[in-house]
């Protein structure tokens, strides 16, 4: 059971750890929701270098979520998510690991907007691709944009 909220960037700051296409949709996602982004990873992907976000091309430190609202762990070691949802939790700050949601203390919905009209599907971080095609079904209905960055 979660509680869907909304979240402004007022918040504050988002961490994303992790330099690949899992990252670069957290990444979409937020710079089009107008979060100020962070980027920690040794190895940065074009579609995130290609975005307004701050890069900081290396291995993640555990200070990096010391200025962080909210974090996404996604990184392809499990290790350092586990690593990094210890530390936002530890500080209460929301975190997101990709690939443990039991570690998450947020998941990120499936969202389409149309206006000032959002709708945004979750699982509970059991199977976000069955959250993007409900969403995707919504969208057609209602014929809106889906918005890719949220989801899988």
């Amino acid at each position: 059971m979660s509680l869907l909220v909304s979240l402004r960037p007022a918040l504050g700051r988002a961490l994303v750890v992790g330099g690949g296409a899992v990252a670069a949709r957290k990444v979409s996602g937020l710079v089009a929701a107008g979060f100020e982004v962070i980027v920690v990873a040794p190895a940065i992907c074009e579609a995130i270098r290609s975005s307004p976000a701050t890069l900081r091309e290396r291995a993640f430190l555990s200070s990096d979520v010391d200025q962080a609202a909210l974090v996404y762990a996604c990184t392809d070691d499990r290790e350092i998510n586990q690593q990094i949802g210890g530390l936002c939790r530890e500080a209460a700050i929301p975190v997101n690991v990709v690939d443990a949601p039991d570690e998450s203390t947020f998941f990120s919905l499936a969202v389409t907007s149309s206006g000032n009209i959002s709708v945004g599907v979750s699982t509970n971080g059991a199977d976000p691709a069955e959250a993007a095609r409900i969403r995707d079904r919504i969208a057609a209905l209602v014929g809106a944009v889906p918005q890719h960055g949220d989801g899988p």
